[in-house]
């Protein structure tokens, strides 16, 4: 196992295979080609995270991608860098986030008591296959984004009791093949700067049973969840409640506003920013700085969402305007950002108040 980081300087790069496949090439600053991880390496990245689907054949959209052999194969990179890996089981063909959470196609007709012996079976098998091949997880994630549940209906909230037992299933397995000096548990929810619907879902977890884990995850989009202030106090109020490290495992910044990307005016004044490669790299800058203003560093780190993808003419979507690249594959001066350490945090800076040019 890698040394810990005492900052979490990572990127979620699932993508990463398929961008390639599909003939991406990536530049540095300065116009010259390079490998990806040799790119991230050199501005100071320290870890990495894969998202994980059981059976993607399933889905003709997925390509077949974020399977198995890919997470091995990528794992087996991450570890030759000296990076730390984090593993994030979406427990599904494809993807889950709070608004879909659906379970395998494997899964489907199975009764709750067999749902839960194959999360635990699944969870298991797969990180002894990763573990065989000496790429075992720094950081399990048990679920993607799970404030409204997993695997639908049976893990569906309101009903906490379902969704604890299937999530409890994922950490028995995970601690079946590691202990936390090995590898660490997290609990991944989003609406980072939400703190009345995180502190109700762990409420309402813990008194159902919720077994215990190692480190919150948030996903934290500062057009979609709350302000800098929110996320700052979000955290600290975790913090003081539940004694758990944190890591904003998603969060990601326009570098320029664009019809079919994710952002627009509107957004772009929420989030108090011009969407531009500046005001991309001050996002992160900041977001990185409050993780780090968390007392006691219980602040571990920032995860950018998907940062190597190639915008592609009238696609549109995610790659259009949310990664650190331009058209031409040349990365966006955002990069920076990677190279933050705790030294650099200035405990003023995340309370200025910004408005877009």
């Amino acid at each position: 196992m890698e040394k810990r980081p005492d900052f979490y300087k990572g990127v979620d790069i699932s993508f990463l295979p398929q961008c390639l496949d599909a003939g991406m090439k990536v530049k540095d600053l300065d116009g010259k080609e390079m490998e990806p991880f040799d790119l991230l390496k050199k501005y100071g990245v320290n870890a990495v995270r894969l998202r994980i689907w059981h059976t993607p054949g399933n889905v003709p959209e997925s390509g077949g991608y974020c399977d198995l052999a890919h997470t091995i194969s990528m794992a087996e990179k991450i570890k030759k860098y000296g990076m730390q890996f984090m593993l994030d089981f979406h427990y599904s063909d494809f993807w889950a986030d709070p608004g879909h959470q659906q379970k395998p196609k494997a899964w489907e007709g199975l009764e709750y008591r067999q749902l839960k012996d194959a999360v635990f079976a699944y969870t298991r098998d797969t990180l002894l296959a990763l573990q065989e091949k000496g790429v075992l997880p720094d950081i399990v994630q048990i679920g993607n984004e799970i404030r409204s549940g997993l695997l639908f209906p049976e893990g569906e909230l309101p009903d906490y009791a379902g969704m604890t037992g299937l999530v409890n299933e994922g950490i028995r397995a995970a601690r079946s093949v590691a202990d936390s000096s090995k590898m660490q548990i997290m609990i991944h929810l989003d609406q980072g700067g939400r703190y009345f619907y995180l502190k109700e879902w762990f409420q309402h977890a813990f008194e159902e049973g919720l077994m215990d884990f190692d480190l919150i995850g948030l996903s934290y989009y500062p057009f979609w969840h709350g302000t800098y202030t929110d996320l700052k106090e979000t955290m600290e109020r975790l913090v003081k409640d539940y004694g758990k490290p944190i890591m904003i495992v998603e969060s990601a910044y326009a570098w320029r506003k664009c019809e079919n990307g994710f952002i627009d005016e509107a957004q772009e004044k929420i989030a108090g920013f011009p969407a531009s490669p500046e005001g991309q790299h001050k996002v992160l800058d900041l977001v990185n700085g409050i993780v780090a203003s968390l007392p006691g560093q219980m602040g571990m780190g920032v995860f950018y969402w998907e940062p190597l993808c190639l915008p592609v003419n009238g696609v549109g979507a995610w790659a259009e305007n949310m990664g650190l690249l331009d058209e031409s594959g040349r990365v966006l001066e955002g990069i920076h950002a990677f190279e933050f350490t705790r030294e650099k945090y200035d405990p003023m800076e995340w309370a200025k108040v910004y408005e877009p040019q």
